[in-house]
């Protein structure tokens, strides 16, 4: 599957390979790291404005740093500028399902890992606060099991990695006639839970805004599961994360489904539906 930031990615990663880091004889070993502690004076990263740039206070010792995108966050794993980077474990699935000289260390929350609650690791639907959108969706949430949850996740993660799905496990029929649009904001950047293709693909949806192609994804799929069941036309937009929270509270979209956690600060300022997935957070590596 193309991305439109594959041929970037390889132009910088190219650039990137002799900038030094943690590469030869000074390089720090986590592969075997059993728990936080055994980060310590590893360059561990995260993406900025997210849970995880806080989960990096966690690692005692670490050398830490914040990128804009998962993305960036790649590139500089591979070059070596970093050890490895926080993110959520489909994340790793994902990644390392497409590129076999990654990999994750599955430290658990509130054990070896990060003291995260489920409000850190749950993945919510964000809206413009008393949005009347809050209880629809929350019913339509409601009628997909667990089940459904984590082999929708591995269809997702199956596609990344180039495999064919002959059926979504969440697809339902588009209204004939739909009562309204439900404009949905993510970044298409941060797979599995979204992302940009330049051509149509299974389950895909083309971008409304600036740019074009083709979102797909878990939060793809979910926010057309929703839409359809509410009787409504999905549009996807592509925003930068930092300003998707501010797209839902001028109106500009509906709602944000885009990996986003409901932590406490962020419910200061929008509404949130009931988590729609859980994950542990992981350190993506090299091997």
């Amino acid at each position: 599957m193309k991305k439109l930031l594959a041929v970037v990615l390889a132009v910088c990663l190219l650039c990137l390979a002799g900038c030094g880091g943690t590469t030869g004889n000074n390089k720090t070993s986590i592969a075997d790291a059993k728990s936080l502690a055994d980060l310590s004076g590893a360059k561990i990263a995260a993406q900025a404005g997210t849970f995880h740039e806080d989960a990096l206070a966690q690692i005692n010792g670490a050398v830490t740093s914040t990128y804009p995108d998962f993305t960036d966050l790649l590139v500089a794993l591979k070059s070596g500028a970093i050890d490895g980077y926080v993110a959520e474990e489909p994340t790793a699935y994902s990644v390392c399902a497409s590129d076999d000289t990654l990999s994750y260390l599955a430290l658990k929350n509130n054990d070896t890992g990060f003291t995260a609650t489920a409000a850190d690791v749950g993945i919510a639907v964000a809206l413009k606060t008393g949005s009347e959108l809050r209880d629809q969706i929350n019913a339509v949430l409601a009628t997909i099991t667990e089940e459904q949850k984590a082999t929708l996740m591995q269809q997702i993660v199956d596609l990344t990695a180039g495999k064919s799905v002959d059926k979504f496990v969440l697809e339902s029929e588009a209204p004939a006639n739909p009562v309204g649009t439900l404009k949905v904001g993510m970044e298409c950047a941060y797979e599995p839970f979204n992302w940009t293709d330049v051509e149509a693909s299974y389950g895909s949806v083309a971008i409304s805004s600036e740019g074009g192609g083709y979102a797909n994804g878990y939060d793809v799929q979910i926010a057309q599961y929703v839409a359809n069941k509410l009787g409504m036309k999905l549009e996807v937009y592509a925003i930068e994360w930092d300003s998707l929270i501010p797209a839902v509270q001028s109106g500009a979209v509906d709602a944000v489904i885009a990996g986003m956690s409901p932590t406490a600060e962020r419910e200061e300022e929008v509404d949130f539906t009931n988590t729609y997935y859980e994950s542990n957070l992981v350190i993506i590596i090299k091997k």
